[in-house]
């Protein structure tokens, strides 16, 4: 499989960098994302398909669908996840959508490839997962996997026998 790695904004979970670090408070530290996603499983997404930081708003945008087949759009605010925007309606969810555990899966390799700060996600009907951020460098980071890699990386890490 193709992964292209290109340097603009992306999404990963663990320890807290220093929102300052670019351009002022314009970008989206990893616990403050790790706070957002929080707030999402609150509202009940178990599949993602867009997650959006919005800065010019302070808004962070998550799209996907709760279990029973509910489509959600949500919006709250970047620094408290207070809710600003809420819409659902009636669906059936997707099979491409992006699990919790591939969503994580997929934040934690951009993550390994160098990304510090998230900007954007998101995954289409094919499986293409588009990830942009922000490395160390401030330099803009952009990484491009397909779900599949990510199925098969969770598995061969989380299983003990084989």
């Amino acid at each position: 499989m193709k992964n292209r790695l290109w340097v603009l904004p992306a999404v990963a979970l663990g320890g807290g960098f220093g929102a300052n670090a670019l351009a002022g408070d314009t970008t989206l530290s990893y616990g403050q994302l790790e706070k957002l996603l929080n707030s999402a499983e609150d509202y009940g997404f178990n599949r993602y398909e867009k997650l959006d930081a919005d800065h010019d708003d302070n808004r962070f945008e998550i799209e996907g669908w709760r279990a029973d087949g509910w489509e959600l759009d949500v919006a709250m605010t970047l620094n408290e996840g207070t809710l600003m925007r809420e819409s659902q309606r009636k669906s059936i969810a997707p099979d491409w959508g992006l699990t919790k555990e591939e969503l994580n899966a997929a934040l934690s390799k951009a993550r390994a490839e160098g990304m510090q700060h998230f900007a954007e996600l998101e995954v289409d009907s094919d499986g293409h997962v588009e990830i942009e951020g922000y490395n160390a460098q401030q330099g803009q980071f952009e990484l491009d996997l397909h779900r599949e890699e990510l199925n098969s990386e969770h598995r061969d890490t989380g299983s003990a026998n084989g």
